[in-house]
């Protein structure tokens, strides 16, 4: 038995369970009797035994919650290591649904393999809904890629919409980059912010438009999503499809999501601050001329005022507000960049 074990029995107190269990993360299992290493010292054989097997039960006890908890997350991944095993009965006889198991832990494991009906459960047996992983991201950002259901519940049991990650992203940004409009209104619904920044100034709108997610670009613009932003590198979302389309792989969806990303821009420049163009523009002659005839051209008087209106309703569901407004529908029409 390793020197520090021992010190344990020699009358330094029980072990921490903390201690024992970093003892048996290191790969060590210990016997199923219990332990009687120690020499005894004179006049103390009664206690020395008394703590040498209240030890072995506090060891024993932990090994065999920790090897629960382990089959937890594998069982929950469908890594049946334990072909029998099921998540329930795994809860039941003592797995610890907040144990992490390297960088995951059950709940988050649970919104990556958009398990709905394992995420209540572990909800319901006292998982903490905005715990971290090994990567700092709770459930919700593992949720927001994957599945409504999942973002739902997490929401419902208290998610906060607006969590950060290890790289400043929010679950938003993560739902807007997979294309998953329907999380994307969730999160937006319980009050996620649409313009919020990572550690590189991107919003999320700028991850849905550097991918051509035409179906998340929309719900985010109905959301007062700000087209006229910048990140750290000067690039707007505009730019960053553009990036996109000039190096080939547009398809008719981009072109569309280019052409409602400019009529929510009333104007923009396919320039950087400093007077160049994006690199990405000189491999497409065609589309750097079809851009610069467009940025040369006056923005109309009412595609300006457009885009001052929705500035000035701010962040919430427009569809909503401009349906309040004293303004004729063919007008509403083309607030809502339905023209």
């Amino acid at each position: 038995m390793p020197e520090g074990i021992c010190g344990m029995f020699r009358g330094r107190g029980a072990a921490s369970e903390e201690a024992t269990q970093a003892y048996i993360r290191r790969g060590r299992t210990f016997r199923s009797e219990p332990c009687a290493v120690v020499s005894p010292l004179p006049g103390c054989h009664g206690p020395l035994l008394h703590m040498s097997s209240t030890m072995w039960y506090i060891m024993q006890s932990i090994q065999s919650k920790y090897s629960l908890s382990e089959r937890l997350i594998r069982t929950i991944a469908a890594i049946r290591s334990f072909p029998h095993d099921n998540v329930e009965d795994l809860i039941r006889k003592g797995a610890d649904v907040n144990r992490m198991h390297g960088t995951l832990k059950p709940l988050h494991c649970a919104c990556m393999v958009a398990d709905a009906d394992c995420v209540e459960l572990l909800l319901e047996k006292g998982a903490e809904v905005n715990a971290l992983d090994g990567y700092n991201r709770t459930a919700l950002h593992y949720a927001a890629e994957k599945d409504e259901s999942c973002v739902e519940l997490l929401l419902e049991y208290g998610a906060q919409p607006n969590a950060l990650d290890g790289n400043k992203d929010t679950p938003l940004h993560w739902a807007a980059f997979k294309d998953n409009p329907e999380c994307v209104r969730a999160l937006l619904e319980s009050s996620a912010c649409p313009n919020a920044r990572d550690y590189n100034n991107d919003t999320p709108l700028s991850w849905a438009a550097m991918k051509g997610n035409l179906e998340s670009v929309k719900v985010l613009l109905d959301y007062g999503a700000q087209v006229h932003v910048t990140n750290l590198k000067g690039q707007t979302p505009i730019s960053r499809l553009v990036a996109l389309l000039a190096r080939g792989l547009g398809t008719e969806q981009e072109e569309e999501c280019l052409e409602l990303l400019c009529r929510a821009a009333g104007r923009f420049e396919i320039r950087r601050a400093d007077g160049t163009l994006p690199k990405e523009l000189s491999k497409d002659p065609q589309l750097l001329a079809r851009l610069t005839n467009m940025v040369a051209q006056a923005p109309t008087l009412r595609s300006l005022a457009r885009c001052a209106v929705r500035q000035s309703l701010g962040m919430q569901f427009l569809p909503t507000a401009v349906k309040e407004l004293p303004l004729p529908e063919m007008v509403k029409d083309y607030l809502l960049l339905r023209d």
